[in-house]
């Protein structure tokens, strides 16, 4: 059985491709922007890079029809996995402040993630949003995956799943994003401990205090404190992982489509 070729069909592969990467790319994949607007503007997209894909298909059995469906599939999710796993360093910073300052006991629903998250790893994600898109971070996305088309075509295939490159390269950014998490939560944490000693000798040293009552207020006041000496730094760190992600997303073209 095959399926006459037609602009629909080279329309088809592109619209699965950029609506898969839409689900799993930062920013775009959040639940605050509605299903609807997502698919309209993965509409928008693929009608745009339709017409400079000069990759004219005739005919097509249905059988490789389904594969390459599935294979532009799992080339969207995978470029856009590689940018929210390294993204999702921003919440595991937050994540673990929370669980030394004690704010890990009250969670708020991520919209982004859709997950419940703590407040400072909230107050960090904002943070790193709004830096993406205060520096056109979102356009090097979108880019990313138009570029895609460059170095996978439609009718290619991506021998890189097979081989264990690719998961093997997954596995690296899980290991950055841990890398990258820490880095952002190390000035903090060691002030904390640093607190946590002190305060651990204090207790010692004056049995009559009311450690639950005192130690708790003293802690959070510290870290929101220290939060203002850090917080360039913070961006810093920030900058570094958007270079990563964007180099990931590059590596990752270049692997797929070797």
């Amino acid at each position: 059985m095959t399926i006459d070729t037609s602009s629909l069909l080279n329309f088809l592969l592109v619209f699965v491709r950029i609506s898969s990467f839409m689900v799993t790319v930062p920013v775009f994949s959040g639940r605050q922007i509605p299903n609807r607007y997502k698919i309209g503007f993965s509409v928008v997209l693929s009608v745009l890079c339709v017409g400079v894909i000069n990759e004219p298909i005739q005919s097509f059995p249905l059988g490789k029809m389904v594969l390459l469906i599935l294979k532009e599939f799992m080339v969207g999710i995978v470029l856009g996995l590689v940018a929210n796993i390294l993204f999702y360093a921003v919440q595991l910073a937050g994540a673990l402040l929370d669980l030394l300052i004690g704010f890990s006991m009250a969670s708020l629903f991520d919209p982004t993630f859709g997950t419940n998250s703590q407040i400072t790893g909230r107050f960090k994600n904002i943070l790193a949003v709004l830096v993406l898109l205060a520096t056109n971070g979102h356009h090097l996305l979108i880019q990313g995956v138009l570029a895609s088309f460059d170095w996978i075509t439609l009718q290619s295939s991506v021998p890189a799943v097979m081989d264990g490159r690719l998961s093997t390269f997954l596995m690296d950014c899980v290991q950055q994003m841990f890398m990258i998490g820490f880095m952002m939560a190390a000035p903090l944490i060691g002030t904390l401990f640093i607190v946590d000693v002190a305060l651990g000798i204090i207790a010692r040293t004056v049995p009559q205090m009311n450690v639950f009552a005192i130690f708790p207020p003293v802690k959070i006041l510290i870290h929101f404190m220290m939060y203002i000496f850090i917080l360039p730094g913070f961006f810093y760190l920030l900058k570094v992982l958007f270079e990563t992600m964007f180099g990931s997303m590059n590596s990752i073209l270049k692997i797929m489509g070797a």
